[in-house]
């Protein structure tokens, strides 16, 4: 299973100079910054160049150490741990890369939006992520290539921005995406099949983990009204460069060929369609994960119907042995009063001083009013409303028949 220690609940569960805290984040810290360093130092020469070398170009995706140190921390740590690293690592790159900062920022979040699925489906679905079923492995290698589509978005922003043709927006767009891919598949499981159980030990001694909380509704379609949104972001960022594009030539007086129509057109065709490709995913996700929840929750209302049910059988039992034993008591109470009575009937009958036989006379009736009270009351069911007139009668019948 998914578990996350958030960075919000270390930093409220621990002290600020605990050990454990300024280990982590200082290692932390140390990522981010050799990530960063690390993604400058291999971008290709030619990264803005339309004209570049295009495999060169493409190896930051199957190659893209932001990305595994991300996923990585992901699924370690959580998510905001992973997004800070990949965020800044990719934001950067845009800047330096002449993207305006509005655009940069786009285009960090095209990578973060892997992030963000993987994290969905790890938090709705009881999998684990260290691949040691099929089940975990189809479950990885499905959301690798859905997050891969998603991210791939960023592409366009690239594209129109930086003037790519048709042709030339479809290679980098289909390099995106697979090497996104392979590099989970290939490079980030096996890391994950190795490393996570000992991590996981790791974690379990080191540090507490919060209570996590229960998938509701409310999550499932606020999630989903979320990544609709930053798609919509995505899809009308593309149109938006697009017809900058074609006014920008339109204002230099260029002659707007077909193919430059043709080329901003395709390339919001794409976005289009992938964006629709992305929000077909996540509807079945989001139906996949509503059926299992409410499945999820059927399973548990019916073993708590059946521990219910259980302990009222244990309870039911229990009140009855109960019952048996207070009757028990009554009957012996019934007897022992009786014995008493007769006792002082013999007393009575073999002493003549008058007084002694009122002081045995006024004792029976004494136990006799017992008698008649205690009667009264095991015969009722309701305590609250005992009847006094029937005590009365017996009383009244009683004195009579003296």
């Amino acid at each position: 299973m998914w578990k996350p220690i958030h960075l919000d609940f270390i930093l409220g569960r621990y002290e600020p100079f605990d050990k454990r805290v300024i280990v982590v984040l200082i290692g932390w810290i140390f990522l981010i910054t050799g990530t960063i360093w690390f993604s400058l130092n291999n971008l290709p020469s030619d990264w803005i160049d339309p004209g570049g070398n295009k495999n060169e170009l493409l190896k930051i995706f199957i190659l893209n150490p932001s990305m595994i140190i991300g996923l990585l921390l992901l699924f370690w740590f959580g998510f905001e741990w992973s997004f800070i690293v990949v965020f800044l690592s990719m934001f950067i790159i845009g800047v330096f890369s002449s993207l305006d900062p509005f655009w940069a920022i786009l285009f960090g979040l095209s990578f973060t939006f892997t992030l963000s699925i993987y994290a969905i489906v790890y938090h709705c679905l009881n999998f684990s992520y260290h691949l040691r079923s099929v089940s975990s492995v189809v479950l990885y290698v499905g959301t690798s290539f859905v997050a891969s589509t998603a991210s791939s978005l960023g592409t366009f922003i690239w594209s129109l921005e930086h003037d790519l043709n048709a042709s030339e927006t479809i290679y980098m767009w289909k390099g995106w995406w697979s090497g996104s891919c392979l590099q989970t598949i290939f490079i980030i499981a096996p890391i994950l099949y190795i490393c996570s159980p000992a991590l996981e030990k790791w974690k379990e001694k080191t540090f507490e983990f919060p209570e996590k909380k229960e998938v509701s509704a409310k999550w499932i379609y606020s999630t989903v009204i979320l990544i609709t949104v930053v798609i919509s972001v995505f899809i009308f960022s593309g149109d938006y460069l697009a017809k900058k594009r074609i006014a920008e030539q339109i204002h230099t007086m260029k002659t707007l060929t077909s193919e430059a129509i043709l080329s901003s057109i395709e390339s919001f065709g794409i976005i289009t369609w992938v964006s629709i490709w992305i929000v077909f995913c996540v509807g079945i996700g989001a139906v996949f994960v509503i059926t299992s929840w409410n499945n999820e929750l059927k399973k548990n209302v019916e073993e708590r119907t059946r521990s219910l049910t259980i302990a009222e059988d244990r309870l039911k039992e229990s009140l009855l042995e109960k019952e048996t034993l207070l009757n028990e008591i009554h009957h012996r109470v019934k007897n022992n009063l009786a014995v008493v009575i007769a006792l002082l009937d013999l007393q009575r009958m073999k002493n003549t001083d008058p007084g002694i036989r009122k002081v045995l006379d006024d004792a029976k009736s004494r136990i006799k009013s017992m008698g008649f009270v205690h009667e009264t009351l095991y015969q009722t069911e309701d305590f609250a409303n005992v009847e006094f007139s029937e005590y009365l009668d017996r009383l009244c019948h009683s004195l009579e028949a003296t």
